[in-house]
């Protein structure tokens, strides 16, 4: 009869990945928008799920030609040391140079004697999560279920000397660098708190994602009865959550009066988490003629929201129809007038909510010599 602990590890092992983070490319560097620190999944593959770290079993997310973007902390090396703040890593396999750590740190890259950062913090921001099997050696930075996110570290450093088994390993001093407290810490847990995290888990009766209760499930927050073993006995569903947004992205649903219809149908629904909240706003900012998220967004009177080079595209053949429902738009004008229509308080909403957003197309204004001279406090001619 296999032991708890090999139950657990089968559990992890047999579940199956259901859905991909599209919020942000896989390799994107730096946090996961709608992720904090210290919201936690009990099996690895839902953390693969929420982008904060993709491989499923891989403790290293990276390339030999990018910087490493995330890492797990399982304690499986002899020679990892942990305080929480700062840790020493040791590579994926322990003896090989991991390239893609390498890369991470803002030093030049040596593959024989390793590197020193000048400054630390110019190092590339890595996600990490610890899992409780890092637990055994360091409880008191380690949760004690699942995988829990602790924040953005950076590479300070990074050798190779002579491990416990005699032979040469690599090893990597990580510090950490993120604005959001640790979980560990008094602070963090109470940021837990106040943002009403739980532990995913798909077997439990509130779905940790979008904090909706499960159907065939009992209400949340109250007691259900069963028969176990032919005992009577009594348990308490798990309160449900609901992510409210800030006033400040409140006040920018409201100013975006084009899509009023469809703020609304988000906001009808409940979600426990932001990144469940950015993945319902996203899946209505679907292009109808490229099916991805909608870029320079053009809301036509019919509320429908479509890419403006899409638009002008679909303009070109079809003329003023609206890709989706074919309603006329002439009133918008000419291809060259839609052009200006982008919908910049849509935009400064996907900014808010994901701050990648249109990273490739927005333009920041150079400063004029005036606005320098103004800024310096200097005379202007």
């Amino acid at each position: 009869m296999p032991s708890a602990k090999q139950t657990k590890e089968r559990g992890d092992m047999t579940r199956v990945k259901t859905k991909s983070c599209t919020i942000v490319p896989k390799d994107h560097i730096g946090s996961i928008p709608g992720v904090h620190v210290g919201q936690s999944w009990k099996f690895r593959i839902h953390v693969s799920e929420s982008g904060i770290h993709r491989p499923p079993v891989a403790g290293i997310s990276g390339s030999a030609k990018k910087p490493a973007v995330s890492i797990v902390l399982a304690g499986g090396y002899p020679e990892d040391i942990d305080r929480g703040e700062e840790f020493v890593y040791t590579g994926s396999g322990g003896y090989d140079f991991n390239r893609g750590l390498a890369l991470a740190c803002a030093a030049p890259l040596d593959e024989t004697v390793g590197g020193t950062a000048n400054d630390w913090k110019q190092s590339s921001p890595i996600r990490v999560c610890r899992s409780y099997k890092a637990a055994k050696k360091h409880p008191e930075y380690a949760p004690a279920e699942g995988v829990r996110y602790d924040g953005l570290y950076r590479i300070v450093k990074y050798w190779k000397e002579k491990g416990v088994s005699g032979f040469y390993v690599w090893r990597y001093l990580f510090r950490r660098d993120d604005p959001e407290p640790a979980p560990w810490t008094d602070e963090g847990k109470t940021f837990i708190e106040q943002m009403g995290f739980t532990m995913y888990d798909p077997d439990v009766d509130i779905d940790g994602r979008t904090g909706m209760t499960k159907a065939g499930s009992a209400v949340a927050g109250t007691k259900r009865t069963g028969n176990v073993n032919g005992s009577n006995c009594q348990s308490v569903v798990a309160k449900k959550y609901k992510f409210q947004p800030t006033a400040i992205l409140r006040e920018l649903v409201r100013l975006d009066t084009d899509n009023t219809r469809m703020w609304a149908d988000i906001h009808e629904k409940e979600y426990a988490t932001e990144s469940a909240y950015i993945e319902a706003t996203k899946g209505h900012l679907s292009c109808p003629i490229c099916q991805e998220l909608v870029q320079q967004p053009v809301t036509l009177p019919c509320s429908h929201n479509v890419c403006c080079s899409c638009l002008c595209s679909s303009m070109n053949a079809y003329g003023n129809i609206c890709p989706m429902c074919c309603h006329d738009f002439s009133s918008m004008g000419s291809k060259s007038d839609v052009k200006g229509k982008v919908n910049q308080n849509l935009v400064t909403i996907m900014r808010a909510l994901i701050p990648s957003y249109g990273s490739e197309w927005i333009t920041e204004p150079n400063a004029t010599t005036a606005q320098f001279a103004r800024r310096e406090g200097q005379p202007v001619n």
